[in-house]
């Protein structure tokens, strides 16, 4: 069949689905989700450029989507979720996420928490106060 008239792989979600118990088991490869999904690594390469995908972009994805899930629904702190989606570092998790959603774990977590739907709100509850109250200092030039 042509390229042009290939329609969606019904496989791909499977893919994600592999990458994301391997990314939650701590290690995830080509290899790994090639054998259990029963191909070589190459031909799942090739399958997904088919379908405009590339393996390591649907990790990142992956990674990126469960801490995303983690940051809304638990406690676990930045550093706990980091280790979970297998980054070596905290501060690498975090410049990820950052492109991935715009902002840092910090703030997506205290966006997304239940209850917080206006801007003012992020952060420290009382944080637009000070901007409201904050009243600008006179300097000695205009006593």
């Amino acid at each position: 069949m042509p390229r042009s008239i290939r329609r969606h792989n019904p496989a791909i979600p499977r893919v994600r689905a592999v990458i994301a118990g391997q990314t939650l088991s701590g290690s995830v490869s080509l290899d790994l989700v090639a054998a259990e999904l029963g191909t070589s690594p190459r031909t799942l390469q090739r399958r997904l450029a088919e379908q405009g995908l590339r393996f390591w972009k649907i990790v990142d994805d992956t990674r990126l989507s469960i801490a995303g899930a983690l940051l809304r629904e638990t406690e676990l702190s930045v550093q706990q979720i980091s280790d979970r989606v297998g980054y070596s570092t905290p501060g690498g998790f975090a410049r990820a996420f950052g492109r991935w959603a715009g902002m840092s774990p910090t703030t997506f977590r205290n966006v997304s928490a239940p209850g917080r739907t206006d801007w003012r709100e992020m952060g420290r509850p009382d944080a637009h106060l000070e901007i409201v109250q904050h009243q600008p200092k006179t300097s000695r030039l205009e006593s």
